[in-house]
């Protein structure tokens, strides 16, 4: 994808992942996350920046879910540590 260029076909695998190409990632500096949002019928994916507060960010993105922040951080540091002994 050249710079300046909107729209760019993307595969969904059967799994649900869409894999963005290389010169997006640098483009737009993402290395392990991101955020989609879906805006009507429009999803739109947005690089996250360095998170020093995971509590603060988890707090305020919207998510459909019944945890509340405390636990769902609870949760993301869990994994992190089984990541980290893996």
């Amino acid at each position: 994808m050249k710079r300046g260029i909107k729209y760019e076909l993307l595969n969904v695998d059967q799994k649900g992942r869409v894999h963005l190409p290389k010169e997006v990632r640098k483009l737009l500096k993402i290395e392990d996350h991101v955020i989609a949002e879906v805006e009507g019928n429009r999803l739109v994916i947005k690089p996250t920046e360095k998170i020093d507060d995971p509590l603060a960010f988890l707090s305020s993105i919207n998510v459909k879910t019944k945890k509340s922040p405390v636990e769902m951080k609870r949760e993301a540091e869990g994994v992190l540590e089984h990541e980290a002994l893996s």
